[in-house]
């Protein structure tokens, strides 16, 4: 397709996603301004990446959200039988995911309010992962909520930090102890991101509503039906990061080129929810830039 047809095609869908309310509309998404930053013979293979991206409004987080939970009781039934899954359930302990460094910003924290708010869960059954750790010495099921599992390294150093002053510290020690019930719970997670966790965490079960495949990261692109009249677009997508990330202002774990280019764990997702944009998902979506850039979504 002529490259300027399909840049106004991509644009139209963009109009037409945010008029379904799959998208929030402008100053939160802002597809057009986004394009713009873009040198004209630039713009071609930036509208290819834009036609890959995937955003996540807060009512499609919601029905994320109510199927996970869905999926959480199916999964128990299947195991235990209806009644005592059940039971078990109603009486679970749902716990944030902190981050490598602990903060109370953590999308996990968001998680519990949104699963009390959209399933009608009681307050007194979210606790910090310290009381959960406790809960779950007692032989309560503990669910830890999290919006994205990328590389697994947040869930991995919650399971292993040390939480009580004496045995067990942490979850991977009750785990060692008594083989405790825990499940970890997101919204979307990344393949390479569930096979790490399901080969190096024993004892952990992981379910996620959405799975994301090489289809949904910078290595599956093009593959859309539409495309725009350029002989090597994956070449013209990375020399478009190679000119561009130099320009962006990301936070300093991200300053090596490749980090900059890809985003963390050269992750090079496609995706961003409404309430915040993973740090795996490309920098030129989300990064601040010079003078008059400006930002596909916001990473907050």
């Amino acid at each position: 397709m002529r490259s300027d047809l399909y840049i106004e095609t991509v644009l139209e869908k963009c109009s037409a996603l945010m008029a379904a309310g799959l998208w929030r509309r402008s100053p939160a998404v802002r597809p057009r301004a986004w394009l713009e930053n873009f040198d004209r013979d630039d713009q071609p293979a930036a509208a290819v990446l834009l036609d890959h991206f995937t955003y996540f409004a807060s009512t499609a987080v919601d029905q994320m959200l109510l199927s996970l939970y869905r999926q959480l009781r199916d999964g128990l039934i299947s195991t235990m039988g209806v009644e005592r899954a059940i039971a078990t359930l109603d009486s679970a302990i749902f716990t944030s995911v902190e981050g490598e460094d602990p903060n109370v910003t953590d999308s996990g924290n968001l998680f519990c309010r949104k699963l009390r708010q959209t399933a009608g869960i009681a307050d007194s059954r979210f606790m910090d992962p310290k009381r959960a750790l406790e809960q779950a010495k007692a032989g309560r099921l503990i669910v830890f909520l999290d919006d994205m599992l990328g590389s697994g390294s947040q869930i991995m150093a919650t399971w292993k930090r040390d939480y009580l002053n004496s045995q067990p510290y942490s979850f991977a020690d009750l785990e060692a102890e008594t083989g405790s019930h825990v499940i970890y719970a997101t919204l979307v997670a990344t393949r390479d991101g569930l096979d790490r966790l399901r080969g190096e965490v024993s004892g952990l079960q992981v379910i996620a509503a959405h799975v994301l495949d090489a289809a949904d990261t910078i290595t599956g692109v093009p593959h859309s039906a539409l495309k725009p009249d350029l002989e090597d677009i994956p070449g013209a997508i990375a020399n478009l990061l190679e000119k561009y990330a130099p320009r962006l202002g990301v936070p300093p774990y991200l300053e090596n080129p490749r980090s900059r280019m890809y985003g963390h764990t050269e992750g090079g997702l496609l995706v961003a929810f409404e309430h915040s944009t993973p740090d795996s998902t490309l920098p030129i979506f989300w990064a601040v830039g010079p003078d008059q850039w400006t930002p596909l979504v916001r990473r907050v």
